[in-house]
């Protein structure tokens, strides 16, 4: 009888392959600053997506662009502050000591990233939609307006009784709905490359 063996080798050398390339690209960073480095090159690869369809995203492009803003709110807020243990600057990493001086201005960006991230998700469900269409509309004919002596009551003019003089409270009590606009793709990817541009010249080497 024969027996199929399943043999985890090839899965095992795949990851070291990776693990090694990845050391590789990164000039050899290892444990904590190579993983962020490979979360700081995801983020690029985010950009690099984005780059070419912010301007005028088309409905094919809608995937593309929550796929982005997955991934940048994934690797943006405590997901990013948490691999920059202090001190942690050996090896290949780029990160300045100014990151641990200036820790509340540093995380500031990151959840910035995070925040922009989601609404880049909002804004490309926005951009899905179908536009809207004019139908055509048959316009209501409007009643005449009435002159001040049609408005009148019978009794009134008669003399019989007088006008009743109605206050109307300016304040309407009831609750107004206000719609919050959804800024454009293209607004928001400008905002992603601001933060990061902002964030690598006061923390990059």
């Amino acid at each position: 009888m024969t027996q199929n063996i399943s043999y985890p080798w090839p899965l095992a050398c795949g990851v070291l392959l990776l693990s090694a390339m990845a050391a590789f690209g990164h000039g050899g960073a290892t444990g904590i600053v190579g993983e962020r480095m490979m979360g700081m090159m995801m983020l690029g690869e985010q950009v690099k997506v984005l780059a070419p369809i912010a301007d005028d995203p088309g409905p094919g492009d809608v995937g593309k662009v929550r796929e982005a803003a997955a991934m940048i709110e994934m690797h943006a807020g405590a997901a990013m502050t948490d691999l920059f243990p202090e001190g942690s600057i050996e090896g290949p990493s780029e990160a300045k000591p100014a990151i641990w001086e200036r820790w509340e201005e540093f995380a500031a960006y990151s959840n910035r990233l995070g925040e922009l991230g989601r609404e880049l998700d909002n804004a490309s469900v926005v951009a899905a939609l179908p536009p809207l269409v004019n139908a055509d509309v048959v316009p209501v004919s409007a009643e005449p307006a009435l002159s001040e002596w049609d408005r009148m009551d019978f009794a009134v003019l008669m003399g019989i009784t007088t006008p009743q003089v109605i206050e109307i409270d300016p304040v309407p009590t009831a609750s107004i709905e206000t719609t919050v606009a959804v800024r454009t793709v293209a607004a928001i990817y400008a905002d992603i490359t601001n933060t990061c541009a902002a964030c690598h010249a006061a923390f990059r080497q």
